[in-house]
């Protein structure tokens, strides 16, 4: 019984944590996917994907808590048999974005250079595109598309380029580098956050599976034993029943009188 208990404790760890998990897993999925949309121009629309699929998997997260709590405190086996399988399926789910993050990741760079290939060319030639450019060679400390010699075509570099950390604001310090490896970088980076996630929230169902099943196994040897000491105290009672009433003897036969 002991041992059981035990088990049930870390069975309702584990759902805490499982609660935890959920939480982070939407936070997290809300500021990476931010973060894409800050550069929605240049990064292509299908590296959002992954980060919505997590959201959605953070509020079954949440909703399995119910299940590992009522579970093992209920000792119903049908809620921990389904939060088994409903924890196999995002296990399943989350190493599948896992995967799908890694196949956009070596896809970003080119599919990006597409896309600001068509940007830039439309901001030299149709003044297109300016707040975009402005907001990713500020953040990214970069210049044009590949280095402030594509702005020839203008006549002069946006303020964008210049490096605003000089002391002297008059002046302006222009980035050397493009935007193009900056870029690609930074929608790598989040591709890489997506896919940690994915592989950590598999093996972290991983050990939530492993830690339900020791428990159900544990529950029916209990189980099994209960029945065995039931069934011991309805003997020893019969027993001691049988003892303090005994069967009172029969009546020695009567022999009928002979008639004279």
């Amino acid at each position: 019984m002991a041992s059981l208990k035990v088990k049930e404790l870390l069975c309702l760890l584990y759902s805490g944590l499982l609660f935890i998990s959920g939480v982070l897993l939407i936070g997290f999925s809300v500021v990476l996917s931010y973060k894409v949309f800050y550069h929605f121009k240049f990064i292509p629309t299908s590296s959002i994907g992954p980060f919505i699929v997590y959201f959605l998997l953070g509020f079954i997260h949440l909703f399995l808590t119910w299940l590992g709590v009522k579970g093992p405190t209920r000792e119903h086996d049908i809620h921990i048999i389904l939060f088994m399988v409903i924890t196999l399926a995002l296990l399943i789910a989350e190493c599948a974005v896992g995967v799908w993050s890694i196949i956009l990741w070596d896809e970003v760079d080119v599919e990006s250079l597409h896309l600001m290939t068509d940007s830039f060319n439309e901001l030299l030639n149709n003044d297109f595109n300016k707040k975009h450019w402005f907001t990713l060679e500020s953040e990214l400390k970069c210049c044009g598309f590949n280095g402030p010699e594509g702005y020839r075509k203008k006549g002069s570099v946006p303020f964008s380029c210049c490096d605003t950390d000089l002391e002297n604001n008059a002046t302006c310090k222009t980035y050397t580098n493009g935007c193009q490896k900056p870029l690609a970088s930074y929608a790598k980076v989040l591709l890489i956050d997506a896919t940690i996630m994915g592989f950590s929230c598999c093996v972290f169902q991983a050990l939530g599976i492993f830690a339900f099943y020791v428990f159900l196994r544990a529950l029916k040897v209990e189980r099994a034993a209960r029945v065995q000491r039931r069934l011991a105290m309805q003997r020893r009672i019969s027993q001691e029943n049988g003892s303090a009433n005994p069967t009172p003897s029969s009546p020695p036969p009567v022999t009928p009188p002979t008639s004279a």
